[in-house]
C-alpha cells in the first residue's frame, strides 16, 4: 500500500521546532489547572474535506462537559475544552498544537482526531508528558506504553476492525463466496487495517483500490470503474464518512452494485444520509451496507446511555447522530478519569487513573475497555450492524453478542458477550 511516509517524515521536522520553544516547559508545575478550572484542548477537522460529521465530535464533548460544569464540575473544577480546526492537515496540526501547548497552556491534549495528523505531534506531547488522551483515530500505531506512555487511544483500533470483518466474512457464507475487493484510504488509516486483515488471512484481494483526503472532492470514477471491471462482488472499505457518500454516488453513477461493508468511522447515517442525498439508486445503495458499531445504538432510545447523552447534546442545540453521541461519552469517560485523579490534579496523576480505573469507568461502549500499566489498547471489538431500508444501523447477531481482538498480529477476533454497566447517576462522573 501507498503511505504517508514522505509527508510524515516532513512535519516531523517542524515537530521538532516545538521542543525548541517549549524546553523549559516540562520542568514547570503542571500547566492548564487552576483552583477553578480544568483546561484541554483537542484539534480536529471543523473545516475541511473530512469535517462533515468529524467536526461534530467535539461539539458533542463540549456539550458534555458543559453539562457537567453546570453541575458543579469535577472536584469543584469547571472544565474548559479548547477547540483548534486544523482542517485534517497534519502541518496544521503541528501549528495549532503548539497554540494549545503554549499560548493555551493546555493540561492535557483530548480528542485529537486524525491518524496522519496525530503522528506528526505525538512524539512531542509525549516528550513533554502531557497526557494525551483518547485520540480520535483507530491506529494501532498509539498503542504503544513504552514509546507513548502518555497517549491513550479509545476507540477499536482499525487492525481490530479488519480482523472483526474478516470473522464476520469468513462466518457468513454468503460474503464468504463473493469475490472480494479492499478500497481504502492511503496512509496509516488504510494501512493498519491491511494489517488486519492480513494477520486474520486475507492476504490477496480480486482487487484493490485507494483514495488520498484530497481526492474526495473531485469523485471516485476510476476507483469505482476499476473495481466494477475486476468483477468485486463485495467491497470493503476503510475511509471516512464524506468519502463513503462519494463511493455510494459514483457506484450508483456507473451502476456498480456490490454488496458493501464499510468502517465505523465513514458510515454514520445522518451525515452519510445528507451526503448521498435523495437520489433513489443511491440511498439504495445504502439499504443492506454492513457496518461495525462499538456503542450502544443510536436508535435504542429506551437505553439509558442514549437517552441521556441525547438529552445533553439536543439541549446544546447540537444535531444528535453517531459523532455528537461519541464526542459527549469520551468526554463522560474522560471525566471520570480526571475525578480518579482527585482534587490534587496533575498529569501523571491522570495517567495513573487512567491504568489503575479504566475497567471501572462507565460508557455506551458494548465492548470490553482496557488500559494497564502495560497496554493502552482501549475498546477491544466490535458487533456487527446493517443498514435498514430506513437508513438506519440494526445491530446484528445474538443479545449482547460482539467480536473481541486485539492490536497484536497474532490475535484474530472471536466471539464473546458483553453487557456494559448501567450509567452513573444522572451521568455525572
Amino acid at each position: 500500500m501507498k503511505s504517508f511516509a514522505i509527508r510524515t517524515v516532513a512535519v516531523s521536522t517542524i515537530v521538532g521546532l516545538m521542543a525548541v520553544g517549549t524546553a523549559g516547559a516540562a520542568n514547570a508545575a503542571d500547566p492548564g489547572v487552576t483552583k477553578t478550572q480544568i483546561t484541554i484542548g483537542t484539534t480536529t477537522p471543523l473545516t475541511g474535506p473530512a469535517s462533515p460529521g468529524y467536526k461534530d465530535v467535539s461539539a458533542g464533548a463540549n456539550a458534555y462537559f458543559a453539562y457537567v460544569n453546570k453541575s458543579g464540575g469535577i472536584n469543584g473544577r469547571s472544565v474548559n475544552l479548547v477547540i483548534k480546526d486544523d482542517q485534517y492537515n497534519p502541518t496544521t496540526t503541528i501549528t495549532k498544537t503548539n497554540e494549545l501547548i503554549l499560548n493555551d497552556k493546555v493540561f492535557a491534549i483530548y480528542g485529537a482526531l486524525g491518524t496522519a495528523n496525530h503522528l506528526a505531534v505525538v512524539d512531542e506531547i509525549n516528550k513533554q508528558g502531557i497526557p494525551d488522551v483518547f485520540v480520535n483515530t483507530g491506529s494501532n500505531a498509539f498503542d504503544n506504553v513504552q514509546k507513548y506512555p502518555y497517549t491513550f487511544p479509545y476507540f477499536p483500533s482499525y487492525a481490530v476492525e479488519a480482523k472483526v470483518m474478516a470473522k464476520y466474512i469468513q462466518d457468513t457464507p454468503d460474503l464468504a463466496s463473493k469475490k472480494r475487493c479492499f478500497f481504502y484510504q492511503e496512509g496509516e488509516f488504510g494501512e493498519n487495517a491491511g494489517q488486519g486483515f492480513a494477520s486474520a488471512g486475507f492476504t490477496t484481494w480480486t482487487a484493490q483500490a485507494s483514495y488520498l483526503p484530497t481526492q474526495i472532492a473531485q469523485g471516485f470514477g476510476a476507483q469505482v470503474t476499476r473495481l466494477k471491471a475486476s468483477g468485486c462482488e463485495l467491497v470493503v472499505f476503510f475511509g471516512v464518512t464524506s468519502a463513503t457518500g462519494v463511493l455510494l454516488r459514483t457506484a450508483a453513477a456507473l451502476q456498480f452494485r456490490p454488496q458493501w461493508m464499510v468502517t465505523s468511522v465513514g458510515s454514520e447515517p445522518t451525515v452519510l444520509a445528507g451526503i448521498v442525498g435523495s437520489v433513489p439508486a443511491t440511498r439504495a445503495a445504502m439499504t443492506g451496507m454492513y457496518t461495525p458499531s462499538f456503542l450502544v445504538p443510536i436508535t435504542d432510545v429506551g437505553n439509558p446511555y442514549v437517552s441521556q447523552m441525547k438529552t445533553v447534546v439536543e439541549a446544546a442545540g447540537l444535531p444528535w447522530n453517531f459523532y455528537t453521541y461519541y464526542g459527549a461519552n469520551t468526554a463522560y469517560v474522560l471525566s471520570q478519569a480526571l475525578k480518579a485523579a482527585g482534587p490534587n490534579l496533575t498529569r501523571k496523576g491522570l495517567v495513573k487513573a487512567l491504568q489503575d480505573n479504566a475497567k471501572n469507568f462507565r460508557s455506551a461502549a458494548v465492548v470490553p475497555f482496557v488500559i494497564t500499566k502495560s497496554s493502552h489498547q482501549g475498546l477491544t471489538g466490535y458487533y456487527m450492524g446493517q443498514y435498514d431500508s430506513a437508513g438506519a444501523v440494526v445491530r446484528l447477531g445474538k443479545p449482547n453478542e460482539i467480536y473481541v481482538a486485539g492490536n497484536a498480529g497474532g490475535s484474530l477476533a472471536k466471539v464473546a458477550t458483553f453487557k456494559p454497566a448501567p450509567p452513573t447517576k444522572k451521568l455525572l462522573p
